[in-house]
């Protein structure tokens, strides 16, 4: 299966469960060392929707909440004891186009690992990272999730399913 960058990126929220959102830029954060990016996305049915449609409309509809987003994620850690957060790209928010590319990167590096494919590419490993790279399949990735059947009320009844209407990659 390939994405549809068109359509819009399906996410889970905490306060307001799965929305569909319209992806506009994205944050390469470095944190303890290793790339995170920080995907900045807009609420396809929220009242600035139509006038933001990449992270430059961002900075012109909303001035300073780039900024914000860079400041909280840079020192969201500090309380819990550790160093600020540092930034990929001159701590630079990178456009719809490249977010989409990164987005497509990253899912393919997933579907390489469910398929299998990344297991059969592993073999100067130690037994510890095949064991876990076997072990995340299309069927063990719901075993790691603590309960599915929390919030069921949320869901449709052909959950996970194929035909069930959600974006599956």
């Amino acid at each position: 299966m390939s994405i549809k960058i068109s359509q819009p990126l399906i996410v889970f929220s905490l306060l307001q469960g799965v929305r569909a959102v319209k992806v506009l830029g994205i944050l390469c954060m470095i944190d303890e060392g290793e790339c995170d990016w920080k995907v900045v996305v807009i609420d396809k049915d929220d009242k600035w929707a139509p006038f933001i449609n990449d992270i430059e409309d961002v900075e012109d509809q909303l001035p300073g909440l780039c900024d914000a987003i860079r400041e909280w994620y840079r020192t969201y850690k500090i309380p819990d004891g550790k160093p600020p957060n540092v930034f990929g790209l001159n701590e630079k928010f990178m456009n719809k186009k490249y977010a989409n590319d990164v987005i497509t990167e990253c899912h393919e590096a997933w579907e390489s690992l469910i398929s299998g494919e990344k297991a059969r590419q592993i073999d100067g490993e130690n037994d510890d990272v095949k064991d876990l790279v076997r072990n995340l399949s299309k069927h063990s990735l719901f075993t790691l999730a603590e309960d599915l059947n929390v919030h069921t009320e949320i869901r449709e009844e052909n959950f996970g399913e194929e035909d069930s209407g959600a974006i599956f990659f």
